[in-house]
């Protein structure tokens, strides 16, 4: 669409800062170019600092255009009051255009809305549904609350909770609904989450009709309904005038196994469907019709707009409009000719809808209220702001778009173009096959509306990680999953209450092997949704349960075992940890990221046991036994599980992860090993295999390829070698053909087209031995000196601006890489007599690089201790494959590497040092 104006609009935009901006309050900061605005802290640093802030601000926009402000330094919000006030029993919101009054008991959507005097309901109203011959309404409700959630001149939203009760028995929903209030308008938008995950009430439950009723003041009313793209139909209401959306596949992507039972179980009527009185204006039967998702009650003094966000495609909904000026949010129409709809155990689901009340010769038109939900004005800083700050996932080597449509150009498929359409997927079939769903497509998504504005991406993002959390995620309002599902729930396999797979339409949940959660939190930065980050965070709360305390000892990767178990289940968990660590951090997450990276960092595979998963820590892989369609008594792996989306895992993790961070640096030690194992065994096949035999001679496959680029730079940008890169982009072509090319705006591939074309890593070791060696000696060598187990290193600083060192031990002298040739089966270098730098013992103590070269360093290192530290960190004892035992009559050898970032040459490779 070409755009609309926006007058004094709403915008709310996630914006992230610095770490060295040291922001710990919203008083630190202010807004130019705008006159009204408000913050909110919407994630923090470690340290307490903010890391991602909310910006709330009115704006005037022309259709298509845009307009700059600055985040800057200031004194927090913008003069004027905060729209809501608390009383005893009611919050009241006075825009300032209109004046709304919300219960706290008892919620009936609004107890009053006031304009220039004149009122727009009356009685009561409330969230109603229908199952059987029984109505529910949360008016009922003595025990519902409503809460003041944020407040600031601009925007006040209110916090509604409760249940729907009958006249007399049990209840059959939960809901929260959030109320959004702006400055200077009648507009209002109402976020409905409908629960069912009580232990309380344990069951499926059955239903007609939800809806949000609303008696109004409109006498003599007439009705205006969006029939399709740019057409209407309006007249005064014979008694009863209403739109139902049927099934429509407008913007709706199905996949495999899933659509038809969603229709079966929720809408079996199809297309679109508008009545006034016994006159059917537009009939149902043609998929491909569909409402825009808005409607107005209007008379010639009053006008109500409303509309339901993604309406065509959140089928049965619509609107219902009496005579008597009742207006009916359809949430699930009761012009469905579906009656017994089954809403699962552990689901939320989730609409959004938008009001505005305002006089009718001063109403905006119905579709512009639409949009402003629909279409929401946003903010996006330049993308160099969200790569250089870190803000996705604290990743700070992102390629910029023009860099990412060179690379394509470059590699023939300049054509292509990430969908800029905001499309809708509903019961995505998680467990489905094929490169396509090996990723969180919808992190690409949002990684290319950051890089471009594209707000069709953006916002198809959005629609899907809304399904992620209110389609696919199982919760638990009143009880905690992790701590009571072993008791209420013994089997993780079996916690559906009985037939709920036969009646439900949201019962099945983001299954373990394909769970691409970790958008979400990025979803919750861009817009400030808390439902979100709530949803992710219950999410969380289930998957400790589901592979942690309800598996027990065996099958639990969050719990305490060493089991791999099937390496794409085990890969997501992994992610998972590292993201909930990162961005819903509490003890418990700490304390799991701890069990699950210190069991797989400390198990060692042999080819003596093909059962014996681990690292080899001479060629650098992670045997993953599961991984493989071997033979009996042959090791393999599949490479786009062992290579691909087990290293990705590590893109969630950083320091700030972990209590040790020597344990971090052990991680990407270990898979510096495995892209060099990639680098030397699979990347020279012209085409990868799908299954690689870890111990046999592998030829080129004719069809495969697969993504290895978070490997590959991870390896350039942790040793400066080109080779990582080069060698990689011949296959990428094939690759993103294969497997699929959203890819390239992965953050994988976005970290190796960045590095690609930003070749500034400079690394090398410090007074090495040389002939491959990249030890600096023993205590035979000038520079190292011994007493006892403590050994003394003195070198000079070799450069100019260095950004760190890295000092690592062993027991006999260090290569790069061993370099194991998989076609010859020999190294360059014997294992027996040395040691690859990634798989030494890591020092903790290195000492900050002085600025000049030449000035001198000096480090002390007990290396009994750095070995006894060691086994600590990974509970190890004598026996253990990964023990490492401290020998008082070997020479230890030492190696430290330096390294630094330059100013980047997109024209040139620029020359390293020495690194062997």
């Amino acid at each position: 669409m070409e755009g609309i104006k926006r007058a004094q609009a709403i915008a709310s935009f996630g914006v992230p800062l610095d770490r060295s901006d040291g922001v710990r309050s919203i008083g630190e900061l202010g807004l130019v170019g705008a006159s009204d605005y408000q913050f909110r802290a919407l994630h923090r640093y470690p340290d307490g600092t903010i890391q991602w802030v909310l910006v709330d601000t009115l704006a005037s926009v022309e259709a298509g255009g845009n307009k700059a402000i600055w985040l800057t330094n200031g004194s927090g919000n913008s003069a004027g009051p905060h729209l809501a006030v608390d009383g005893p029993d009611h919050i009241t919101v006075n825009t300032g255009a209109a004046r709304f009054v919300v219960r706290k008991k008892r919620y009936n959507v609004f107890d009053s809305v006031v304009l220039g005097g004149t009122s727009y309901v009356r009685n009561t109203g409330g969230i109603t549904a229908v199952s059987g011959i029984t109505r529910y309404s949360s008016a009922l409700d003595d025990d519902s609350t409503a809460e003041i959630e944020e407040n600031g001149p601009v925007k006040a939203v209110i916090r509604c909770d409760g249940h729907l009760l009958p006249e007399s028995g049990p209840w059959l929903f939960g809901y929260t609904m959030r109320m959004y209030f702006y400055k200077n308008t009648g507009r209002v938008r109402l976020d409905l989450i409908i629960k069912n995950a009580e232990i309380a009430s344990y069951s499926v439950k059955i239903f007609e009709s939800l809806r949000i009723e609303l008696p109004t003041t409109v006498s003599a009313p007439s009705y205006l309904f969006s029939t399709g793209p740019g057409t209407e139909s309006h007249g005064p209401i014979n008694e009863t005038a209403y739109l139902y959306q049927g099934y429509s596949s407008h913007k709706y992507i199905q996949y495999i196994g899933g659509a038809s039972k969603l229709r079966e179980r929720l809408v079996p009527d199809t297309g679109l469907e508008v009545a006034n009185g016994g006159a059917v204006i537009h009939p149902l039967g043609d998929e491909t019709h569909h409402s825009e998702g808005f409607a107005a009650m209007y008379s010639s003094e009053k006008q109500i707009n409303c509309g339901i966000r993604n309406l065509y495609g959140m089928w049965p909904a619509g609107f219902t409009m009496e005579e008597d000026g009742d207006l009916f949010i359809d949430i699930f129409s009761p012009w469905n000719s579906k009656d017994d709809i089954g809403f699962a155990f552990f689901a939320h689901d989730k609409r959004q809808v938008v009001l505005e009340f305002s006089k009718e010769e001063d109403a905006p038109l119905p579709r512009e209220t639409f949009y402003a939900i629909q279409y929401p004005l946003t903010g996006r800083a330049a993308f160099q702001h969200y790569r250089d700050t870190g803000a996705i996932y604290y990743e700070k080597r992102l390629a910029t778009h023009e860099e990412t449509r060179r690379f394509l150009a470059e590699i023939g498929l300049e054509n292509y173009e990430i969908s800029n359409v905001d499309s809708m997927r509903r019961y995505y079939v998680w467990g489905q096959s094929g490169g396509s769903n090996q990723y969180d497509v919808n992190l690409c998504q949002y990684l290319h509306y950051l890089q471009t504005g594209n707000g069709g991406a953006f916002l198809a993002a959005q629609n899907m990680d809304h399904h992620k959390m209110f389609g696919s995620t199982r919760y638990s309002d009143d009880f905690d999953f992790y701590a009571d599902g072993p008791d209420l729930f013994t089997n993780v396999n079996k916690v559906i209450p009985p037939d709920q797979e036969k009646l439900a339409f949201n019962y099945k949940s983001i299954e373990r092997e394909h769970s691409h959660d970790i958008s979400v939190p990025i979803g919750y930065f861009l817009t400030g949704d808390e439902s979100f980050m709530d949803g992710w965070k219950d999410y969380g709360e289930y998957t400790l349960y589901d592979q942690g305390s309800g598996k027990g000892a065996v099958g639990s990767y969050y719990d305490g075992t060493t089991y791999v178990g099937y390496p794409r289940v085990f890969s997501r968990a992994l992610r998972r940890a590292g993201a909930f660590g990162l961005y819903a951090s509490n003890d418990v997450w700490r304390e799991k990221i701890y069990r699950i990276v210190r069991n797989f960092m400390s198990m060692r595979a042999t080819p003596l046991d093909v059962d014996q998963n681990g690292w080899d820590l001479d060629r650098g892989f992670f045997y993953m036994s599961k991984a493989g369609n071997c033979p009996e008594g042959r090791r393999c792996n599949k490479v786009f599980m062992a290579y691909d989306i087990f290293p990705n895992s590590f893109w969630t993790y950083q320091p700030e992860n972990f209590d040790d961070p020597l344990m971090y640096e052990d991680f990407r030690d270990y898979l510096l090993g495995d892209a060099y194992h990639c680098l030397r065994e699979i990347i020279p096949l012209e085409h990868q295999v799908y299954v690689l035999s870890l111990d046999l001679t592998n030829e080129s496959d004719d069809t495969g390829e697969y993504p290895l680029s978070f490997l590959m730079a991870l390896g350039y940008e942790m040793t400066g070698d080109d080779a990582f890169l080069v060698q990689y982009k011949s296959h990428y072509k094939r690759m993103l053909v294969v497997q699929s090319k959203e890819r390239v705006y992965s953050p994988y591939s976005s970290k190796f087209i960045h590095d690609y074309y930003n070749r500034n890593v400079v690394a090398g070791y410090v007074t090495p031995v040389g002939n491959g060696r990249v030890d600096m000696g023993n205590s035979s060598a000038a520079s190292v000196a011994r007493q006892g187990s403590v050994y003394t290193l003195t070198w000079n600083a070799p450069m100019d601006g260095l950004r760190g060192y890295q000092l690592k031990v062993a027991p006999v002298p260090m290569v790069e890489n061993l370099n194991f040739n998989q076609m010859t089966r020999t190294y360059q270098y014997d294992p027996d007599m040395y040691d690859n730098y990634w798989a030494a013992l890591n020092v903790a103590n290195e000492p900050a690089p002085k600025q000049k070269r030449g000035d001198v360093e000096s480090v002390s290192v007990d290396v009994a201790q750095v070995i006894s530290t060691y086994n600590a960190r990974y509970g190890l004892s004598e026996g253990d494959p990964a023990y490492r035992s401290y020998d008082p009559g070997t020479d230890y050898y030492f190696s430290v590497k330096y390294n630094k970032v330059v100013p980047a040459d997109h024209e040139k490779v620029i020359p390293l040092l020495p690194c062997p």
